[in-house]
């Protein structure tokens, strides 16, 4: 952690570095207090911190702002005024933005604002904002939501920018009048950074919707496929089982396979087993099975579960001899029996270390556990509000935070440490 400051007492140096217009009390820091119009107060980074390309940044901010004939924000740029991303409100409108002129910050005039994005929101409310910074991509991963018990996400998505370091955090009295809140500012250095590796690098995403999905076209692969200039190409299914495969094929995810493109692509990644977890309960005849010795497809029962991933394994490597295959174990799911999810579990992880398959292990390496009601309601969703994933859900589909916070990391740092063996190995190291 580079930063983390939750301002319940004054800072070194005082008032976040900011040489006006700052105040810390009652456990915030506020900002643009009685500045006048297009001005500015600007807080420097430390050196350090300008040497680091790739940043998780989250905070929380609330405006006082009381009409739309006023407006105020938060700007963060390089060292030559490049921007790096900005937040911003009216009386009745949140604006952000990634691009926009390069500007000195010595003054904020409207020639120099950024290029808004505008939405309506609760001027009464604190919002999260999280921002993934990838210098060497030179890209922004952000999400604004509600900071409250069920937050309702107000923007998320990913785009380019021009500034190549994290230099100064700019507080802009833009017109009028406006005070803003800041708590809880925390600034990481992330230990999953693929850090350029996994740019243009093309990916297959296969399995259910935790994979797809559900209602919202972004999942969990798309977020980090977003995050590192990847190139995705997503097959799953809402619905898809793993097997039985010597049923019908329709819902599985071997008839995903099967009719996905012959081109090999760098890495596979896919689940299987939420829903034969249900499956398994409801299909007579229908049994786990176990994982054999035999690498041959003929020996596989696949009337079986284990005999059902092992082929859908088989029928990966066969396609795409040369792809590097990643099976993401979902969360600890409160939606589905418990022993059932640690049998699948089981055969899942065996037939991995037998094929050769990479584990990005959601289940074991996160604390995603929505069998706890705190987790279902703020991490999972079933319908979407305002066109991105709500909350309170059955406990089985992320939503922004939940993949933000548990699934990328995890499948990043897997697909990042292959990358680094496939480097070494092709320069012989």
């Amino acid at each position: 952690m580079l930063i983390d400051e939750r301002f319940g007492a004054q800072t070194v140096p005082a008032n976040f570095g900011f040489p006006a217009g700052a105040s810390i009390g009652g456990g915030v820091l506020k900002v643009t207090e009685n500045m006048r119009n297009y001005t500015t107060s600007v807080s420097r980074f430390d050196p350090s911190i300008m040497s680091e390309k790739t940043l998780d940044l989250r905070f929380d901010w609330k405006t006082s702002i009381a009409s739309d004939g006023m407006k105020t924000g938060l700007e963060f740029r390089d060292d030559l005024g490049r921007l790096v991303f900005a937040i911003a409100a009216t009386g009745s409108q949140l604006r952000y933005g990634l691009t926009g002129p390069d500007s000195s910050s010595a003054t904020a005039p409207d020639s120099l604002n950024p290029t808004w994005i505008k939405t309506g929101f609760d001027r009464t409310k604190w919002y999260t904002v999280d921002l993934h910074i990838d210098f060497t991509l030179g890209r922004v991963q952000y999400s604004i939501a509600t900071k409250e018990a069920s937050p309702r996400v107000m923007a998320s998505g990913t785009g380019a920018i021009t500034g190549e370091r994290l230099a100064k955090f700019v507080a802009c009295n833009y017109y009028g009048t406006g005070v803003q809140s800041i708590d809880n500012f925390r600034l990481a250095r992330p230990d999953h950074a693929a850090e350029g590796a996994l740019a243009g690098s093309s990916v297959y995403a296969f399995g259910d919707s935790i994979v797809y999905g559900h209602s919202y076209s972004r999942g969990f692969v798309n977020l980090v496929a977003e995050r590192e200039g990847m190139v995705l190409t997503k097959y799953a299914v809402n619905g898809a089982t793993v097997g039985p495969v010597s049923g019908p094929s329709t819902g599985k995810i071997l008839t995903q396979v099967r009719a996905a493109s012959s081109q090999a692509p760098d890495f596979v990644v896919f689940d299987g087993g939420t829903n034969d977890a249900l499956t398994l309960h409801e299909l007579d005849g229908y049994e786990i099975g176990a994982v054999g010795d035999s690498y041959d497809p003929g020996s596989f029962d696949t009337g079986t579960f284990a005999g059902s991933f092992e082929t859908t394994i088989h029928a990966m490597k066969q396609k795409w001899p040369t792809a590097r295959l990643v099976y993401v174990p979902v969360h600890k799911l409160g939606s589905r029996d418990w022993e059932t999810q640690l049998a699948l579990r089981a055969v899942t992880l065996e037939a991995a270390e037998k094929w050769g398959v990479a584990v990005a292990d959601v289940f074991a390496d996160t604390t995603l556990d929505t069998r706890i009601e705190s987790h279902r309601v703020a991490y999972t969703f079933d319908g979407l509000v305002g066109g991105f994933p709500g909350t309170g859900g059955t406990g089985t589909h992320p939503n922004i935070a939940g993949m933000t916070e548990f699934y990328v990391p995890v499948l990043t740092m897997r697909l990042a440490d292959l990358a680094g063996v496939a480097t070494e190995r092709n320069s012989g190291a």
